[in-house]
């Protein structure tokens, strides 16, 4: 059937305007472009009292607002020598009609691909103009949802030998609440080591315009099944969990971790957990401990110090300080010795000094340890160790006769250095009753071996640690090991192993004694 001449007019008609309507919308929007090109310009170098530079930039109208840009930059003013407080590679905006032409803007999603946050030393920060937050600033736009994977936050010290704190953020979505109100936000961080994703949700801002590295920032973490193997001599799955609050160029931490293999030796593990608080300064890079509260089975101390950013993954050296009043001294042999059980039980009483230097061997090999310590109510596992040290108690006492080993106790005390796996005691006292050793020498953690010499002070004299005819003979030779109060001074030197001490008296230093009188 024909169209009618009339029907063929109307629909000339209708392209024409809709021709006109298009030709008309190229031009608004190539008009409109540069407008909102500098008003964004503006709206930016107002909210965020920075230096802007923007790259490519085009925006759609029809039929919902679309923009996209590059090369987005915002300089401290006047301080274009400095990183750049802000970088983003590519952006997206996406808003709705009315709420972009309405009074504060609203931008429905906003997408940042290569974000790059850099916070600067406190040096280069301009002085304060006002308030902290946006309270004062005329706010332009409201931004509903942000969503940023694959940024850095970057945190530089005031001593550029140092090494920047550096937030790597695979995954980062925000979500504004309120106008001037910080932004609620969850994100993933991509640890390197130990390798592990930490996820977290919190409160970002509102951003100070004044001074970017006091903008706060506040949340929860999670960090689940971190192989700690990739520290050399150290293995386990950590755990960790808790929470955070401060600003950008200093975080408050507090949280709780857990090992359940923990170990510093192949083979034999403890469970490790912890509660602490700490603090990353964002000026030094370091993390502050304040101090950490440990449970190594069911041995109590505490550890603190500072740790340097990045010092196990950088080869660089840590020093705490470690101590404890009094605690259970099983689970720290299980930890430190490789073998079926541990050579004695009791109690431990620390403090020392705790350096890991940087290097490739194992941490058992490279862990040095300057401190004292005090061993109390200690047993011997070893059956013959045991009978040995009672047996050194019963004579000591002038009760050679007595044979029962269950009731006898030794008590210890001294300085100790850890150096190369090897733990020197240069002051040690040794006490069972009735017996008072000072002992000098070194012990090997992992092969057990040991040298010491030193002298031991005991209650009976040399004729009353016997029975019998040996009684009667060694009276004579009381004299020669009477003094400085004690019935018997001995000049000793243990060595052997852990399992198979041997106790020998040093005649020569006897007679040598007996010549210099």
């Amino acid at each position: 059937m024909a169209v009618s001449r009339r029907t063929r007019i109307l629909l000339v008609s209708a392209a024409g305007i809709l021709a006109a309507f298009a030709i008309t919308a190229v031009v608004l929007v190539s008009r409109f472009e540069p407008v909102a090109r500098t008003y964004i310009i503006s709206a930016l170098r107002q909210r965020y009292k920075s230096d802007i530079e923007l790259g490519n930039f085009q925006i759609s109208l029809f039929p919902r607002v679309h923009a996209t840009g590059d090369n987005l930059v915002f300089w401290q003013p006047g301080r274009h020598d400095l990183p750049p407080l802000i970088r983003i590679r590519q952006f997206s905006v996406d808003a709705g009609f009315v709420g972009f032409f309405r009074y504060p803007k609203r931008v429905r999603r906003l997408t940042l691909e290569g974000l790059e946050i850099t916070i600067p030393p406190k040096r280069y920060r301009p002085a304060r103009s006002g308030s902290a937050d946006s309270g004062g600033v005329s706010v332009p736009f409201i931004l509903e949802e942000v969503v940023a994977n694959g940024a850095t936050l970057k945190t530089l010290p005031a001593d550029p030998k140092k090494d920047p704190l550096l937030f790597r953020i695979s995954q980062l979505t925000m979500h504004t609440v309120g106008k001037s109100q910080p932004m609620t936000f969850r994100a993933e961080l991509n640890n390197s080591k130990p390798p592990g994703i930490i996820r977290s949700d919190g409160n970002f801002g509102p951003w100070n315009s004044d001074d970017p590295g006091d903008t706060p920032v506040s949340g929860h973490y999670n960090f689940s099944h971190a192989n700690l193997s990739v520290f050399k001599g150290i293995s386990g799955t950590l755990n960790s969990s808790g929470g955070y609050h401060g600003q950008l160029d200093r975080i408050d931490v507090h949280g709780s971790t857990d090992v359940p293999d923990f170990a510093l030796l192949q083979g034999r593990t403890e469970h490790l957990r912890t509660e602490f608080q700490a603090t990353v300064d964002g000026t030094n890079g370091n993390t502050d401990l304040h101090p950490v509260l440990a449970l190594l089975g069911n041995a109590a101390f505490e550890v603190s110090g500072s740790i340097e950013r990045n010092a196990l993954q950088e080869r660089k050296e840590i020093d705490l300080n470690a101590g404890s009043n009094g605690t259970d001294l099983t689970d720290f042999l299980r930890l430190t010795i490789n073998a079926p059980k541990p050579p004695m039980r009791g109690t431990i009483a620390f403090h020392t000094k705790v350096i890991i230097p940087p290097g490739d061997t194992p941490v058992i090999q490279r862990l040095r340890l300057d401190g004292t310590f005090t061993l109390g109510n200690v047993k011997f596992t070893s059956e013959d160790v045991q009978q040995k040290i009672a047996s050194l108690s019963h004579h000591a006492q002038g009760d050679p006769k007595d044979t029962d080993t269950s009731d006898v106790a030794a008590q210890f005390a001294g300085k100790f250095l850890l150096r190369d796996g090897t733990l020197s005691l240069p002051k040690l006292r040794f006490n069972v009753p009735g017996a008072d050793i000072a002992l000098d020498g070194h012990y090997a953690l992992q092969s057990g071996e040991m040298n010491f010499q030193g002298t031991a002070k005991l209650n009976a004299t040399v004729s009353q640690m016997t029975t019998g005819w040996k009684h009667v003979l060694l009276k004579p030779v009381d004299p020669l090991f009477r003094r400085d109060g004690a019935g018997t001074v001995l000049p000793i030197e243990i060595s052997g192993t852990r399992g198979s001490p041997s106790f020998r008296l040093d005649i020569g230093r006897v007679l040598k004694r007996e010549d210099g009188k």
